[in-house]
């Protein structure tokens, strides 16, 4: 019985190694067409402040792993180059404005360490 033990040990161990070092336990992605895997690798790879993901259901989601008044900031600052002025904060909608139009920016906490964002085709 005692040597069917030390097998069984180093089996669960390498398991749970797997799980942890994984996407396993991850949350669900409010998308479907990318993984957990290729949007941890995009947030932590690239030189972005704020990652293109995925475009889908007439949305353009972004992700990044930076604090979120950087990741704030980030999005400020790509909205004010487009012609948007920020206007106000309600939850986790940012609204801002431009000219008569008005557009609504939902962020999403996926994680401790990532942020997502939700756009509008076209911004």
């Amino acid at each position: 019985m005692k040597k069917w033990m030390l097998p069984i040990a180093i089996l669960l161990i390498i398991c749970a190694i797997i799980a942890f070092s994984t996407t396993i336990l991850y949350p669900e992605l409010p998308f479907q067409n990318k993984t957990k895997a290729e949007v941890v690798k995009l947030a932590s790879t690239s030189s972005l402040p704020l990652s293109k993901i995925t475009r889908q259901g007439g949305y353009v989601w972004f992700v990044t792993d930076d604090p979120k008044d950087v990741a704030l900031q980030s999005l400020k600052d790509r909205m004010t180059k487009n012609g948007w002025e920020f206007i106000e904060q309600d939850g986790s909608g940012y609204f801002f404005g431009k000219e008569s139009e008005r557009v609504i920016i939902e962020s999403q906490q996926w994680t401790d360490d990532f942020l997502l964002f939700q756009l509008p085709v076209g911004l």
